[in-house]
């Protein structure tokens, strides 16, 4: 049958007083000196939690009878902690008194959690505590998985569009390098043409400037009573002019072929690295690519012929040697000039 409000108040009322022990220091005071209730400490703590679970259970699903058991047990536990409350060490034998206090403490305590334990899960059923945690715990996990799969999918989703990315920007770096120096070595090539030119004018000067005192030379004859010394003086001044201006011309007319045949080199470079932009754009794979990089480094830095020098002016020329394999390491070779050749 259900229980009367009465019965329900003086539980409430009995577990609203033993609580108030909760905040009080019961175990030890410095008033008791070195004599404590460390004893009793598990029995405390083991009344506070079922009193704390009590005072938040609907105590409307509890018989008449189980409320009287519990009040009446839950009374014999007050009476225990009120003792505790008004122990003191100025009566006679206080340790024998704490230990009587411990032990009706524990037999009350057991008392009550005999009678109030039984019926904790089916007030806590009844508020809907438990049916409601499992439910929000089912839907808790079912969430979790849900974020967890959409976190594997967009994982995926984010790994592919950062390779892409990755794939792109080191294009586009390789692409924007590439056009940088093309763009070099095309103005070193202008630049050198320029001076190549400034060059080819002094060479004309000089060969016109020849061919001048080659005439004076000829026309301005020697007087014939010059003799041996006198004569040899004479006739070397002439031709000292004559060696000074021819090799000047020459000296410069090497100078313009040098700058002509850098020039020539470096416009080859650039038209290379513009071919390799148009071709590694149009590859559909990596392998491809490695190909063209490796055909366009061989045929940009082989130091090809260009008729501006002979094969004796060219042996300081820098050769490559490539390793046939797209993944492999590019080695450069330099040969010096007058040296053998050393891998670097």
């Amino acid at each position: 049958m259900p229980s009367s409000q009465k019965n329900i108040d003086k539980l409430r009322k009995g577990i609203d007083a033993a609580l108030e022990f909760q905040g009080q220091d019961i175990i030890r005071r410095g008033s008791w000196g070195t004599i404590t209730f460390e004893s009793a400490e598990n029995d405390l703590e083991r009344i506070f939690s079922v009193l704390s679970h009590l005072k938040l259970l609907p105590l409307e699903g509890l018989t008449d009878r189980a409320l009287t058991q519990i009040t009446q047990s839950l009374q014999d536990v007050v009476k225990s902690l009120n003792a505790i409350n008004g122990f003191t060490i100025e009566q006679a034998n206080p340790t024998q008194v704490r230990d009587q206090l411990v032990a009706q403490l524990g037999k009350s305590s057991d008392s009550f959690y005999e009678a109030a334990t039984p019926w904790i899960p089916f007030l806590a059923y009844q508020k809907g505590d438990v049916a409601k945690n499992i439910e929000e715990l089912t839907q808790s996990v079912s969430n979790a998985s849900k974020l967890i799969s959409d976190a594997k999918n967009d994982i995926t989703t984010k790994k592919s569009e950062i390779d892409e990315i990755i794939t792109q920007a080191r294009e586009a770096s390789a692409a924007a390098g590439a056009a940088v120096f093309t763009k070099d070595f095309d103005q070193e090539a202008i630049d050198q043409k320029t001076a190549a030119f400034r060059w080819l004018i002094a060479t004309g000067v000089l060969g016109f400037l020849t061919l001048v005192a080659a005439i004076a030379t000829w026309w301005i004859g020697l007087t014939t009573d010059l003799e041996g010394f006198n004569l040899l003086q004479a006739f070397g001044g002439k031709i000292a002019i004559l060696v000074v201006f021819f090799t000047a011309t020459l000296w410069c007319g090497r100078v313009y072929r040098a700058l002509m045949h850098q020039a020539t080199l470096n416009r080859h470079r650039a038209l290379g690295l513009q071919t390799f932009q148009a071709f590694s754009a149009a590859a559909s794979d990596d392998a491809s690519k490695d190909a063209v990089l490796l055909e366009t480094t061989r045929s940009i830095f082989n130091a090809g012929s260009t008729g501006y020098l002979d094969t004796q002016d060219q042996s300081n020329a820098q050769e490559i040697r490539l390793s046939e394999g797209a993944r492999h390491p590019i080695v450069v070779k330099t040969v010096e000039y007058g040296s053998k050749s050393s891998d670097s």
